[in-house]
């Protein structure tokens, strides 16, 4: 690194300071997993669906996601409890809104809790064939995360922006049901931008009449793109490690190709045609991974 590169960098003043950083220096000056929650975007659809198969509908969902990262810059514990609302005005088309409390505990921090807003998400889902076919659900939409945290954290990515479009297909039987999902994400923050691909899918059984549903399965993301901040503004390519998250090398480095396998178990009990109850827990399932431990828990109200 020259002289002419560190005194331009300084006088850039402090945002363009830390990227360059973290595009010159040889390791990241700031990095993370999810903003905000550690698991990544495919987990996140997977617990705000609620074990409802995908189709648009009007419901009201109480929703606690945890999440352990016992590696990475940030290792802790952050919980995250959402009211999730989703209206259909009509059985094809609806829109959602997530508005989540956050607390979170950090190692660096002695875990001492931080409390706060976090990271608002709003939804749009379309069922093409809502009208007619209840066992055979194709699903269609998008998730928009908007950078409203306000807990910030030892080691913070900044503001964050995630654009996740996904396609669902969910078909059931008497007894037994499978669901697959392929999800994009395009994440963007201060240091750069990543893009991933998500594939998932899971198999169930329904038991006594329905009322209780069993389940597991797995989510594999691929890390497709990486670009870096310039200090001079503007992005770079690159097939390293994304700044902003992850450290070359380590189990949570990112580069392109990079490969996070998860497990999931789920469960619902409609204890009501109004309502039901959801638990997830998600376990990662190879070296490469942006958190040890998750799960959620949910109550739910149909409309």
């Amino acid at each position: 690194m020259t002289r002419a590169r560190i005194t331009l960098s300084w006088r850039a003043g402090a945002c363009a300071t830390a990227c360059a950083a973290v595009c010159l220096a040889p390791s990241p000056a700031r990095a993370h997993h999810t903003p905000g929650h550690a698991a990544s975007e495919g987990v996140r659809t997977i617990n705000s669906l609620g074990g409802t198969g995908g189709r648009a509908r009007t419901r009201l969902l109480l929703l606690n996601e945890y999440t352990y990262t016992g590696l990475g810059l940030n290792p802790g514990h952050t919980y995250l409890l959402s009211l999730y609302g989703e209206y259909a005005p009509i059985p094809e088309v609806s829109i959602a809104a997530q508005a989540p409390l956050q607390v979170s505990a950090f190692r660096d921090n002695d875990y001492a809790p931080l409390v706060g807003y976090g990271n608002t998400r709003v939804s749009l889902r379309v069922t093409p064939h809502a009208r007619k076919l209840i066992h055979r659900v194709l699903s269609t939409g998008f998730n928009l995360a908007l950078p409203t945290r306000t807990v910030r954290f030892p080691v913070d990515p900044g503001r964050t922006w995630v654009v996740a479009p996904y396609l669902m297909f969910t078909r059931t039987y008497a007894q037994t049901y499978w669901q697959v999902i392929g999800l994009g994400s395009v994440e963007s923050r201060p240091a750069g931008v990543g893009v991933d691909l998500t594939l998932g899918g899971q198999v169930g059984t329904r038991l006594f009449k329905s009322k209780l549903s069993t389940g597991f399965g797995m989510l594999l993301d691929l890390r497709v793109a990486n670009w870096r901040g310039l200090p001079g503004g503007g992005y770079e390519f690159t097939t390293e490690t994304r700044p902003g998250e992850g450290l070359p090398n380590t189990a949570d480095a990112r580069p392109v190709g990079a490969t996070r396998i998860a497990g999931t178990l789920n469960a619902s009990y409609n204890f009501a045609r109004w309502g039901s109850l959801i638990a997830t827990v998600q376990v990662p399932l190879t070296t490469k991974q942006d958190f040890t431990f998750g799960g959620s828990f949910g109550f739910q109200v149909f409309f």
